[in-house]
This record gives structure tokens, sequence and C-alpha cells, in this order.
């Protein structure tokens, strides 16, 4: 498989790496292609085996309808894009579960694509840190974890998350207390799949709807008449590689999102999006100028 060609290939960066540094050191005659050679395969490096590990965590304010800044908050950890699976340098469970409990959080939630091309038997190793979260974890199916592409693991992920304590959500929501605050989770399948539907009917009026999804182009597709007050989303890696001349990476959605926070114009006022940059990898096992991240956001809620 060519993916697993260019991830074990890229090793060949160290000897290469060593034989750059003897050439330059030696003043022998190539050396300054050896020079030029050495810092366009470094940038590379630095790709493949640096900025995937470097794990963020960013701040975000979000203000709902009818909140102000002297509105109850909640705080919820946002994760996405964890593609486990054949790019075993992708940013571990254990250190995302860990990184999440110094956060003071609420409750945590997962916008989907826990996989890419992993074996079954694998799942169980990879999401078994999921289990020492101590507050409420929500999760959504993505594109890749249901065959879109690649292998559906859809059946087996939803068994190995459930068995950690994470309430997958598809098309159906739940009435809870976060924070002390009433709320109504919400959470859709995967927009590639085809199968998405709002006509649940369990979302309480007058709380808060927050809308768990993968694609955030899922916005184009919620009728007006499922009102939600906060979607979260994830898909978009935040375009993964980013070079300094790209105004806009290439991001797979028709909308305008990237990552951070977007107003979506709804008749009555405008809905929160949250798309978060993600922490794995697909494609090319790089990141650049795009380091894995977990989103915290501070949301005030109406009274």
């Amino acid at each position: 498989m060519l993916k697993e060609l260019i991830f074990w290939g890229s090793y060949a960066y160290f000897p290469f790496l060593l034989l750059a540094l003897w050439i330059i050191l030696t003043g022998g005659r190539w050396r300054w292609l050896a020079a030029i050679a050495l810092i366009a395969l470094s940038i590379l490096a630095y790709a493949r085996f640096v900025e995937p590990r470097m794990l963020n965590v960013v701040e975000t304010r979000v203000q709902l309808r009818g909140a102000d800044e002297t509105s109850p908050v909640i705080r919820i950890a946002l994760i996405a894009d964890l593609h486990y699976g054949i790019y075993r340098n992708a940013m571990t469970m254990r250190r995302i579960v860990r990184e999440i409990a110094r956060q003071d959080v609420d409750a945590v939630f997962i916008a989907g694509d826990f996989t890419y091309h992993i074996l079954a038997s694998d799942l169980d190793k990879a999401l078994a840190p999921l289990a020492e979260l101590d507050m409420p974890v929500f999760g959504v199916m993505g594109n890749h974890d249901v065959g879109y592409p690649g292998p559906d693991m859809g059946t087996p992920l939803r068994q190995a998350l459930e068995s950690y304590g994470v309430t997958v959500l598809q098309n159906a929501s739940v009435e809870m207390e976060l924070g002390g605050r009433p709320v109504s989770v919400a959470g859709s399948t995967d927009l590639w799949q085809g199968r998405q539907r709002f006509d649940y009917t369990e979302t309480a009026p007058g709380r808060p709807v927050i809308l768990l999804t993968h694609n955030p182009d899922t916005a184009y597709h919620v009728p007006e008449t499922f009102a939600y007050d906060l979607m979260l989303a994830g898909h978009t890696h935040g375009g993964q590689i980013r070079l300094p001349f790209m105004v806009r990476a290439v991001i797979p959605t028709r909308g305008p999102f990237d990552k951070g926070l977007y107003n979506w114009p709804l008749a009555g006022g405008d809905q929160a999006i949250y798309v978060t940059s993600g922490t794995g990898m697909v494609g090319l096992p790089m990141r650049f100028r795009m380091p894995p991240r977990i989103d915290v956001l501070t949301v005030h809620l109406p009274e």
C-alpha cells in the first residue's frame, strides 16, 4: 500500500541526515547540494516526525443566542479526526485524555473519524484510555468510520466506544445537565453516508441544543424545524498541511468552513458552528503549520 510505503520510507531521512552532515563537515564537492537537500528534507521531516506530536489546547469563548458575557457557562472539550490505524505516529488517545483531564471541563465531544484503516482487533487498544475520563463523553461517526472511504468500522467501533463509557449518538439526542445546566445533546450520522435525519423530538423546548456532527457541511442539511444553538464538527483538519503562501488550505467542504467559530444565518438569528482541526492525519502522514489540537470551549448559555 502506497500510504504504508510513504510512512515507513520516511525513516530514510535519518541515515540521509548523517550522510549529508558528513558531506558538509568534510568539505566534499557536493556540500552545497547536500546542504540544500538537507534543509528541504528537514522541513518534511519536521512535518512528519515533530508537528504531529505537538498537542495544543485552544481556548475559545462562544456566546449562544440570547446569552451575554454574564450568562452562565459550561466548559466542553472538542476533539475530532483521531484517525487511528496505519499512521502509527498519530496523537495517542492516552495523551489526549491526560490533557483533557487538566482542563476542568464538564463534557467531552468527539466529532468522528476515529479510524483510518485500523483492524477491528486494534480498536480496544487505541480507545481504552477513554475509560479514564470522569465526565460525560459523546461521540459520532465520521466518513472514514463508516466506509467513505475505507472499511466500514461502524459496528465494532460503536461497541468499543460504548464499552468505554462513550455515548454514541446517531440521529438521536439525550437530555442532561452539564455544569448544573440543562441542555439537549444531539448527534447525527455522517453526512457522506447519506442517512442523516432530524425528525427525532427528544430535544426539550427551552433547553439549548448542542448538535454534534462530523462534517460541518451538515449545516446545509439541517431543516429549519430542527433548531440547534451550537453545532460542533471536525472533518476539515484545518487543511492539515498549510503552506505559507496558502490563503486557504484545500478543505473537503462546500461551505466556508476551515477551523474555529462561525455564525450560521437562521431566520431567528445566528447559530454558532465550531470546527476543530483535529489531531490525526490522512493522505500524507504529516501536519505542517496545523498541529494537533484540543478545543476547549467556554459556552455562555441563555438563561
